[in-house]
C-alpha cells in the first residue's frame, strides 16, 4: 500500500487498482450487493469473447511530481460488451460526457455486467514493459490477484507503479520484454497534460477554497478534448462535465448538492482528464492500449 505525501489525500487514494488502494473497489462491490438493477443499453456478447488491455495512467498533481502507473490484463468476457471491460476492472475509467454534466456512480458498469448475468475472468498479460522518456528504468508490470468484486470479476492482473517521475514525459514505448530490453517496440507520443484553472484563468493552488453556494466555474487548458471529474475523496459518486470550446466548464450547484454531505466535509478532487486509445499488437496479440492523463487539484467547498 502506497500513500503519496501531499497536503491533502491525493486522487490515487480513490483508485481501486493502481496505487495499491482498494477502497473504492470495496464500495463498488458493496453497492452492487445492495442494488442489482440492470442499467444502460449494453447487449450481450457470445460467451468466451477475449480481449487484451494495457492501460497507462499519468497523474499530474497541482503540487508534487508527476507519476505513472500501468495496468495490463487479458480477459475472457461473458455476457457483456468488450469495450466496457477496462471500465469494470478499473472503475475510474469512464468515457467523456457527451454534452452536459453527468452524475456518475463508479459501480454502474459493474452493475450492468451483473444485470446481464456476465462475468470477467482475468489473466496476467505477462512479459511486457513500458519505457517512459526521461525515466532510467523500464516499468515491468507484475502479477497480482484482483480483489473480489461481487463474484463477477476474478483472476490475475499485471500492475506497475505508481512511479514518481522527475518530469512529465513527452514520449513512451511499450512492447514485449526480451533479454536486452523491449521487443517489437511501439512508440507513443504523449500529449501535453491538461491543466485546471480558476474561473478567472488564475492558477489553482494546492488546496483552493471555493464558494459552494453557486455554480463552480473553472477553465481547462490542454490539447484534445479533456473533461472534468469532481469527486469527494472516498466517494463512489462523481460529477463528470465536458469542457466547452473556450476551455470553460461550469459545474451546476444543484449537481454538487446531489453529491451529498461528503462534499461539505472532506476535500474534493477535481481532475482534468484526457484519454486516447490505440489498437496495437503486443507479443503477437491484438491489444487495446489506453493512455490517460489526469491533472489533479484539491478544492475545499464552502457554504
Amino acid at each position: 500500500m502506497r500513500t503519496r505525501n501531499r497536503i491533502a489525500p491525493p486522487p490515487s487514494l480513490n483508485r481501486p487498482i493502481r496505487g495499491g488502494a482498494f477502497g473504492v473497489l470495496a464500495l463498488v462491490a458493496t453497492a452492487m450487493a445492495c442494488d442489482g438493477t440492470p442499467r444502460g443499453r449494453d447487449l450481450p456478447l457470445p460467451a468466451g469473447r477475449k480481449v487484451s488491455e494495457i492501460s497507462v495512467r499519468l497523474d499530474v498533481p497541482s503540487s508534487g511530481s508527476p507519476s505513472v502507473s500501468v495496468l495490463a490484463f487479458r480477459a475472457e468476457v461473458l455476457g457483456f460488451q468488450s469495450d466496457d471491460v477496462l471500465g469494470v476492472v478499473d472503475p475510474l475509467v469512464a468515457s467523456a460526457p457527451d454534452a452536459h454534466c453527468e452524475l456518475r456512480d463508479v459501480a454502474d458498469t459493474a452493475r450492468r455486467l451483473r444485470g446481464h448475468g456476465g462475468n470477467i475472468n482475468l489473466e496476467d498479460v505477462g512479459n511486457i514493459a513500458v519505457e517512459v522518456g526521461g525515466h532510467p528504468a523500464l516499468l515491468r508490470p507484475t502479477p497480482r490477484v484482483y480483489p473480489d468484486d461481487a463474484s463477477i470479476v476474478a483472476g490475475v492482473i499485471a500492475e506497475a507503479g505508481p512511479t514518481d517521475l522527475a518530469n512529465f514525459p513527452t514520449v513512451m514505448a511499450i512492447g514485449s520484454l526480451g533479454p536486452e530490453g523491449l521487443l517489437s517496440r511501439i512508440p507513443l507520443t504523449v500529449p501535453d497534460a491538461p491543466r485546471v484553472l480558476g474561473g478567472d484563468g488564475a492558477p489553482v493552488g494546492a488546496v483552493a477554497r471555493f464558494d459552494a453556494n453557486g455554480d463552480l466555474s473553472l477553465q481547462v487548458t490542454g490539447p484534445g478534448q479533456p473533461f472534468v471529474e469532481l469527486r469527494p475523496f472516498g466517494a463512489t459518486l462523481a460529477i463528470a462535465c465536458p469542457v466547452g470550446s473556450s476551455g470553460r466548464v461550469t459545474i451546476p450547484a444543484d449537481m454538487i448538492e446531489r453529491l451529498g454531505h461528503l462534499s461539505r466535509k472532506v476535500p474534493v478532487a477535481v481532475d482534468a482528464v484526457s484519454r486516447q486509445s490505440h489498437l496495437v499488437r503486443v507479443g503477437g496479440q491484438p491489444t487495446r492500449l489506453s493512455l490517460e492523463i489526469r491533472a489533479s487539484t484539491v478544492l475545499e467547498l464552502r457554504q
